[in-house]
Formats: structure tokens, sequence, C-alpha cells
């Protein structure tokens, strides 16, 4: 029998943003922010049942009133403490007051090297880039680039490497897009994409470390076959860890598998949830529920793709992604 630890957490910090990016799947109608105590109980729950990795997200984290109390408050309690920015509001002293606070990492959104490109799935270009420049000018050691990909930025992906190395950056991470707030999804990449993005992070030798979201599973087993070894894309790990080793915390402080499969819980404990939701528990035998294009793919065996592309189109918790570039 497997065991499975909610090793990753991500806490929704608040829904307020000043940008509209085309790709957002956040619903801004209006700006709400999880109460301080709330967050910090679930990071103590959440290390309690084996978290190493807190991600603080938003809407823009740079919004959230209390980001550096729960900034220092999570590091006491979590070894790894990371956030996600745009780059607004973004400043000097804002910067020195997270690395005061504790913080292990940032992730800079950038969906594109110029702004144009940026543009179809990102707002705020000029604010990442200034970011980006701070960070470098800081010797912030731990910055990230959150890149994802689309058939609109796809052929620019070199030129982002680029960046990554002009500004120091210590990694790339390579997303897939999700539905967006109207539960659409838009600028599929081609298998063709694929390829070639496949083919750039083979033949990359730069200081700039790329990797690939998990739940981006069906580049992770593309980028994995290893002709005689075989695919390295296997194990619990192989795709969507959602309810198998990760959870989100909303920012009205409910539970759910992860912040894009919107089925909430409300819990008093995290042992509780991780243990008794059949929406986890459904999950963690989702790969018994695959449907077609997945039931005859290649690589059906090494890849458990993003499930909140099913379930924001249909309301049901299967895989067989008909969007999946590699059927393509």
């Amino acid at each position: 029998m497997k065991t499975y630890i909610p090793e990753v957490m991500n806490i929704e910090l608040t829904t307020a943003c000043p940008l509209r990016c085309p790709q957002c799947y956040c619903h801004l109608s209006e700006s709400k922010h999880i109460e301080l105590e709330t967050a910090i109980y679930w990071i103590r729950e959440g290390v309690k049942n084996g978290v190493k990795n807190v991600m603080l997200s938003g809407g823009e984290t740079l919004c959230y009133p209390y980001i550096y109390e729960i900034v220092t408050e999570a590091k006491k309690i979590c070894n790894v403490v990371n956030m996600a920015i745009s780059g607004y509001g973004f400043t000097e002293n804002v910067l020195e007051r997270l690395i005061n606070s504790g913080i292990s990492g940032i992730f800079v959104s950038l969906n594109g090297s110029t702004e144009e490109i940026n543009s179809y799935t990102r707002d705020g270009y000029d604010f990442a880039i200034s970011a980006l420049q701070l960070l470098y000018n800081n010797k912030f050691r731990n910055t990230h680039i959150s890149w994802v990909m689309h058939a609109n930025n796809s052929d620019d992906f070199r030129n982002v490497i680029q960046i990554a190395e002009k500004y120091n950056v210590k990694g790339l991470v390579i997303l897939s897009a999700k539905p967006d707030s109207n539960y659409s999804l838009h600028s599929t990449p081609t298998k063709n994409q694929m390829h070639n993005i496949r083919k750039a992070i083979r033949n990359h030798r730069g200081n700039v470390q790329i990797s690939v979201q998990t739940c981006f599973s069906p580049l992770l087993a593309f980028l994995s076959d290893i002709g005689w070894l075989g695919n390295l894309n296997v194990g619990n790990n192989k795709g969507c860890g959602a309810g198998r080793n990760m959870f989100s915390v909303s920012v009205d402080g409910l539970l759910s598998p992860c912040r894009h499969l919107e089925y909430l819980e409300n819990h008093t404990t995290l042992e509780s949830y991780w243990n008794a939701s059949t929406t986890i528990q459904k999950l963690r035998e989702i790969d018994n529920s695959r449907r077609e294009p997945c039931i005859s793919c290649y690589y059906k065996d090494n890849c458990r793709h993003c499930l909140a592309i099913n379930t924001k189109k249909s309301g049901e918790l299967f895989i067989g992604n008909e969007l999946c570039p590699m059927q393509s």
C-alpha cells in the first residue's frame, strides 16, 4: 500500500491583484485576504503532517497586508517558504524586508522575452523585468522565472532562457497552461512545439536550471523518454500530485487537492482531510479512470496530466486530455 505524504502546500493569500492577465484562473471580482492566524494554523498542520515546502500565492502576493508577518511565521515553522510575484509593488525596501523575514525563493511570472509576446497571456511585463533586475542587483540567490507554455509563446522559449541567464536566475520553471477563470483553455501548444522545447532543454548548457512542473506531465514524459533506458518519468511523482503529495489552502481557509481543483472542503485538521476526503481518495486511484486519448497514448504509463482541465470543462475527475499536445 502506497504512503502519501503532503510534502508541498500552497496558500492563496489574497484574491487582490491590479493586473488582468488573459490566462488568469483566479476569480478577482472582489479582494479577499486569508486571515493571518488561519494561514499560520494550516502551515503548522502541514509541517506536522510532512510538508517541506510552503508556496505563497495569490492574486498578487504583495497585495496581502500581512505578507512580512506570514513569511516570518512560516519560516519559523517550515524550512522552505517560497512566493510568487508579478513584480507589481516590488521595490528595494520590499525585497530587503522579505529577506529579513526569511523568504527562501522568489518566483517571478514571465511568459515572454518581449512585452508583445508576454501580453498574449500575461499582464505586467515591465514589472517582471524590473523585479528581475532588482533581484540581480541585490545578488538574491534564489530567483526563479515561472514560464507558462502556450502556442503563442513557445517559439520564444530560447529568448526567455537568455533573459534568465542575463539576470543570473537560478531556475526557469515550465508550467502547463490551466483553464482560465471562465474555464476556457486557449493557445494549446502543438506537438512540434513540444519537440522544440525538449530540444532546447536537452541542448541547454547555461547556468540556469530548467525544470518542468510535475503537473505538466506530457512534457515530462516526453522529456524523460531516454531510449534504451526507458522512460524515467515514473512513480508517484510522474504527474499531477494533487492529493498525493500536495494540497492547497484557499483564501477562505478551505482545503483542496490543488488550487486548480476547486473541490473545497472544510476540515479542522489536515489529517482528517488527507485520510478521509473522498475526493483525495479518488485522486489516488485516478490512474484507473482513463479515457481516450490517454488510453491509447504511447506515454500512458508515464503520464498523469493536469486534472483541472477535465474538471473545469466537464465537472468530472478522470484521465483523458483531449487538448494534450502529444495527440496533435
